[in-house]
């Protein structure tokens, strides 16, 4: 169990961020300037860094971004988290609200976060020596 947070507590921590910021009521202001679509973006950003910190811990384990688990916990998990989220927002934490369109930014931020991890990661992330993972 040490061994899974060793390797997958960044995942986990940054999840219960995201889950924690998505359910108070009162969501801290984070100085941004007003513009339309604010929220979307917010949605869309924490996606990218779920989905960049799962595809790095992943990557780190010597997965590569072809392997059906690389591409099921750092798109999928992110779209199911993120849909489950706005579920739960609409039917159990008022005043929060559950809405198609934030759901919508999760998956593209998600999709986005593996890409940017698909062509960077490669070059500047060093996978750990063999024998250290929880693969």
């Amino acid at each position: 169990m040490l061994r899974f947070f060793r390797v997958y507590g960044m995942s986990v921590l940054y999840s219960l961020f995201v889950f924690y910021m998505s359910i108070v009521p009162d969501v801290p202001d984070f100085k941004l300037p007003d513009f339309n679509l604010k929220d979307k973006v917010m949605h869309g950003g924490a996606y990218v860094v779920l989905s960049l910190i799962i595809c790095f811990e992943l990557y780190r384990q010597r997965y590569l971004f072809r392997e059906k688990k690389m591409v099921a916990w750092s798109i999928g998990f992110p779209i199911l988290y993120g849909g489950l989220i706005e579920l739960l927002q609409e039917n159990f934490f008022p005043p929060r609200s559950g809405e198609w369109s934030d759901w919508l930014a999760d998956i593209v931020g998600a999709l986005i976060g593996y890409f940017i991890a698909k062509y960077i990661f490669p070059k500047y992330v060093k996978p750990e020596p063999q024998g250290i993972s929880c693969r």
